[in-house]
């Protein structure tokens, strides 16, 4: 190979390497902004979570699987009983108490009486209650916890203020979570995400 073809060699393999190098490079420096992304807005959730969690409410659910984030502190009950309410003593003594009841399938056993009894815990217990779901909106409305004429897709409401205010459809809407976060979720997370995110956008536990 005389000189001329040499040099020819070397510049044409110096290009394909720096060109190489600045492939990865890109590369590199595009996963690192979209992990800063996600962490930033994974970290909303976070603090959504921990406002929550800052309140010291002893926060349960009742219903199907939660599948809320890592952060949020929660307990599962088994049924809307007095025995269930009732938290160890070790747990000590808590601000409020907030009753998730997790029905997106409309699967739950309840009954009118049930939805007597939170009426009750709300108003004399000052319980916050969530309902995601909209199964049991009618019996709901029929045991006296709202008289309002609300749209047929609602999926959510929430009652706070010893039940006097109430908020229908506050966790339907799904753009409320971080974009790369709700990317990730399974359909049944979404109102559970929402709700979280809602609750700190709106203060519901400022009021109590």
């Amino acid at each position: 190979m005389n000189a001329k073809r040499l040099i020819v060699t070397l510049v044409f393999s110096a290009i394909l390497i720096g060109f190489f190098i600045w492939i990865v490079g890109a590369f590199i420096d595009d996963a690192a902004r979209k992990n800063r992304i996600w962490r930033e807005q994974a970290q909303k959730v976070t603090d959504a979570s921990e406002y929550i969690n800052g309140k010291n409410y002893d926060v349960m659910y009742f219903g199907e699987d939660l599948n809320a984030p890592q952060s949020f502190k929660v307990r599962r009950i088994y049924s809307l009983s007095p025995d269930e309410f009732i938290l160890a003593e070790d747990e000590g003594v808590k601000d409020g108490h907030i009753v998730i009841i997790n029905d997106p399938n409309g699967n739950l056993p309840l009954e009118k009486e049930d939805w007597n009894y939170m009426l009750g815990r709300m108003k004399y217990y000052d319980y916050i209650l969530i309902y995601l779901g909209s199964a049991e909106l009618k019996d709901m409305q029929e045991a006296g916890l709202y008289f309002d004429v609300i749209p047929d897709t609602t999926k959510s409401v929430i009652f706070y203020n010893r039940g006097a205010s109430k908020d229908f459809g506050f966790a339907d809407d799904y753009t409320i979570i971080p974009e790369v976060v709700r990317e990730d979720l399974k359909p049944e997370q979404l109102p559970v995400y929402a709700m979280i995110m809602k609750i700190q956008a709106q203060g519901y536990l400022e009021s109590e």
